[in-house]
């Protein structure tokens, strides 16, 4: 096989996990009605750029350097949901607004309309698939893709 086809094999696959990636969160947001934190919104940045750049790289195969900007979109990636994990298992405290705090709010009528528009708090899990939170799935998948990158171009010859 040669190397012009791997890539578009591998920039193929780039564009079907980030579409299904991105797809799969709205679902779960839209659709099952979990509302997501501030960090899993931030973390949809990463595949909507290697969204992208895999269009890119699918329509200029022979360009090994778009091979470095998904790989540094997905280390991102991984820093952003490896952040989140750590938040989730409470190793530390989020640098976010990760809720929002009511108590503060005096009058009644302005409690109610902040208690209308709560983010959820990053340390709870609020949809996990077998167990699993979906920053968990993001940070493995981001390392294996990162790890796929860098070995493509690595053995790449240009």
């Amino acid at each position: 096989m040669t190397l012009e086809r791997k890539f578009k094999i591998f920039y193929s696959l780039i564009i079907l996990l980030c579409l299904s990636s991105i797809c799969y969160a709205f679902f779960v947001e839209y659709i099952l009605g979990y509302k997501s934190c501030i960090l899993c919104k931030y973390q949809r940045g990463p595949y909507i750029l290697g969204l992208i750049i895999g269009l890119l790289g699918f329509l200029k195969t022979s360009n090994k350097k778009i091979i470095i900007y998904i790989l540094i979109t997905f280390l991102i990636s991984m820093t952003l949901s490896g952040y989140h994990i750590g938040v989730e298992q409470e190793l530390y405290q989020s640098i976010f607004n990760c809720s929002d705090d009511n108590l503060s709010i005096l009058e009644e009528g302005k409690l109610l309309e902040s208690l209308s528009v709560i983010n959820p708090d990053c340390r709870n899990v609020n949809f996990a698939v077998f167990g699993v939170s979906l920053a968990t799935i993001n940070f493995v998948l981001s390392f294996v893709i990162s790890s796929v990158s860098y070995y493509l171009y690595s053995n790449a010859k240009n």
